[in-house]
């Protein structure tokens, strides 16, 4: 009887209904860093070159952490950026989990758990709501928050990057990586070893690199050929 109680205490509490869409679909762009024919300067352990797609997805982003609270129930929304589901006329709607994985915080056990967040196009008293799986939500006013893209390496999507590792004596080192589904592919990783007194020109899977400068702390160099095009 006590657990039945506190459901119907919980479902009260909350206001209007609300049904969240999911008809938001996310940008897709390829990316390739740096650009040919640039003195790029890279420092051990960072990208030489990056080459892929990524997802160009809108989120709702928090500064700080947020409380949405009505009477005894209060919740947490962690500071981060939240991707967005979908919208209607009047709403844009937007996961309860943010990009690095933050959950809302709610503060009792029973409470019901959150499944999205909600807030106005026209941004009317900087309202923020939460929605539950009852399909009701629950709002506050006055939160601050800011719209931005954040880019994403999303599933289903291929990378190709090439790290530098260090110098020895003449030789430098490149590490070579392809991450596929956000992993790192094992069998398409490997490490080149390079003698810059034979040339500085060095070359990895099309990529064409010119070595202008090399210590064991930084690169100093050119691409003249990412992975994909040839040389200009």
């Amino acid at each position: 009887m006590k657990k039945i109680i506190i459901a119907a205490m919980s479902f009260t509490l909350f206001g209007c209904v609300s049904d969240i869409k999911y008809n938001y679909v996310p940008e897709t762009s390829q990316i390739s860093f740096p650009e040919l024919n640039t003195v790029t300067t890279t420092y051990i352990g960072d990208d030489m070159i990056r080459q892929g797609n990524i997802k160009l997805v809108d989120t709702i982003s928090f500064s700080s952490k947020t409380d949405i609270t009505r009477t005894i129930q209060s919740f947490i929304i962690d500071a981060g950026d939240y991707p967005k589901l979908g919208e209607d006329k009047t709403y844009l709607f937007f996961d309860s989990k943010s990009i690095d994985g933050k959950s809302i915080v709610k503060s009792y056990t029973n409470s019901l758990p959150v499944i999205g967040i909600r807030v106005r196009k026209d941004n009317n008293k900087n309202e923020v709501c939460l929605s539950f799986p009852t399909g009701t939500d629950f709002c506050n006013y006055d939160k601050q928050y800011q719209f931005k893209k954040v880019s994403i390496t999303g599933e289903n999507q291929f990378q190709q990057i090439l790290i530098y590792t260090g110098k020895i004596g003449n030789k430098i080192n490149i590490g070579y990586r392809e991450f596929s589904n956000n992993m790192a592919r094992p069998a398409f990783a490997n490490n080149a070893e390079y003698d810059l007194s034979s040339s500085k020109i060095i070359r990895y899977k099309g990529a064409v690199i010119e070595v202008l400068e090399a210590t064991n702390q930084y690169i100093k160099y050119k691409m003249l050929s990412n992975f994909n095009t040839q040389t200009k």
